[in-house]
């Protein structure tokens, strides 16, 4: 609906604040006991598949395919001294990998964790959650150790997770 000369005021943005790289906090709830410090983290792409036609130029998209695609969820954290946060993964991977050859230890209920990603405005105040369902994690970057460097550059790590979906939800944890 085109605006009229007085209305157009009326379209725009009211919070001139711009999201903050730095204001998130990490939850998983599998590690209810253990401090991820997280470094960084993202919010998944999602992708959705096109039908496409053929004409004699090129290929023209016509309607959506059905069904949307997730990314992965990045998490960098700085490792801790007693390798708690690293090895909770690590014993995670190798466990739901088999990697111990049919001695599982993790029950099924344990296979798959959920997880929050607090996102805060640039005030720090909690803003939304990313909520995701059924996280699991399918890599886990190596320990680099390195007498050369000048000063102390804590260990950090990086865990890759699928997950089967997310939701962008308020601060109340309502769905937007």
């Amino acid at each position: 609906m085109p605006l009229n000369g007085a209305d157009w005021y009326k379209e725009q943005p009211t919070n001139r604040n711009f999201l903050n790289p730095i204001g998130f906090i990490l939850k998983l709830e599998k590690f209810a006991g253990v401090d991820f410090f997280c470094q960084s983290a993202n919010v998944p792409d999602i992708t959705m598949p096109t039908t496409q036609v053929a004409s004699p130029f090129r290929q023209l998209p016509t309607i959506p395919g059905g069904g949307v695609e997730f990314g992965d969820l990045s998490v960098t954290f700085i490792v801790d001294e007693d390798l708690k946060n690293y090895n909770s993964v690590y014993k995670w991977m190798r466990d739901n990998g088999n990697a111990d050859q049919m001695k599982l230890e993790t029950t099924p209920e344990d296979i798959f964790t959920d997880g929050q990603l607090l996102i805060t405005t640039s005030a720090f105040n909690p803003a939304f959650v990313i909520d995701f369902q059924q996280l699991f994690p399918v890599a886990l970057t190596n320990l680099q150790f390195d007498a050369t460097i000048g000063d102390v550059e804590y260990i950090t790590a990086q865990v890759t997770f699928k997950h089967q979906q997310f939701f962008i939800r308020d601060k109340n944890f309502k769905k937007l």
